[in-house]
């Protein structure tokens, strides 16, 4: 994957909610090891240098709960600032569209949050978003 530039998305979001919210508390247990085994995996890939994209699967939880997977990605070793750029940089680059979004440049379609804190300190500020702007118009205050 690292020779080839092949993106790996980890999606750790979904692991952590089916283990959260299993049916019993032995699908929740087997839920928690396939997530155990991805994080083990993760840093594997991590420390091989394959790069990364951020995704989440959302479908079954909350939309808006996304930067959780910013926090898993840190929790389970990357750094607060690689973890950004899978989200933005990378993703960009995975998409084919890394020449029209991932940046704030000139023309390049942006949406800008603001958050309270430095995510490189404290990736978790990435949760409590308190200015969203899309193409120039703000959404939230």
């Amino acid at each position: 994957m690292r020779e080839k530039q092949i993106f790996a998305v980890p999606t750790f979001t979904i692991f952590e909610y089916f283990a959260d919210h299993a049916a019993s508390p032995a699908q929740g247990a087997r839920d928690r090891q396939l997530l155990d085994l991805h994080a083990q995996e993760f840093k594997k890939q991590l420390a091989a240098g394959v790069p990364f994209a951020m995704g989440s699967d959302v479908g079954p939880f909350p939309h808006g709960t996304q930067a959780r997977e910013f926090v898993l990605m840190v929790k389970f070793g990357m750094s607060p600032l690689a973890a950004l750029q899978a989200g933005t940089l990378n993703g960009a680059k995975l998409l084919g569209w890394q020449n029209q979004i991932g940046a704030l440049k000139p023309g390049y379609d942006a949406d800008i949050i603001a958050v309270p804190g430095d995510p490189l300190q404290d990736i978790a500020a990435l949760q409590k978003v308190t200015f969203v702007m899309k193409d120039g118009v703000i959404y939230r205050k």
